[in-house]
């Protein structure tokens, strides 16, 4: 599949904010019961602040959108989103195998968490090699080595 990963820039907000929330309202309300875009704000914006967003471009238009973190032992997959319009087109699985190799070079696990509302996405990383290993209130934490 042939995609392209740059880093966010500036022009790029207003289209990730749409993105966060076009892609999280749904699962959140499921989850939480509520929706709250004052909250949701926050959240988005504590993302962008930290300034590693990764856009994911697939024949120059944006699609989606990762941030992923190293840690001491592990790689921190901390959101990936795709497009509705885009989902179902294995875009999140080639990033997402992308990354594993990113993370076995490095001799580290990937890992992420995925909310117990979002079941595909859940499904989704099971069969691609990953496995819980925790469960809290909201998320599962999932790994694979």
């Amino acid at each position: 599949m042939d995609l392209y990963i740059r880093p966010a820039q500036k022009a790029d907000y207003d289209w990730l904010l749409d993105l966060h929330h076009t892609v999280y309202r749904e699962l959140i309300i499921e989850e939480f019961g509520y929706w709250d875009d004052d909250e949701e704000l926050g959240l988005f914006l504590q993302a962008w602040e930290k300034r590693n967003i990764e856009v994911i471009l697939q024949q120059g238009e944006a699609v989606g959108m990762f941030i992923i973190f190293p840690q001491q032992d592990y790689l921190w997959l901390e959101e990936i989103q795709i497009s509705p319009q885009y989902q179902n087109q294995g875009i999140g699985s080639t990033i997402i195998a992308r990354l594993i190799v990113r993370a076995r070079k490095l001799n580290m696990p990937l890992r992420l968490r995925v909310l117990h509302a979002n079941k595909g996405a859940h499904r989704l990383y099971l069969k691609l090699g990953f496995r819980p290993i925790s469960r809290v209130e909201h998320h599962t934490v999932l790994e694979i080595q």
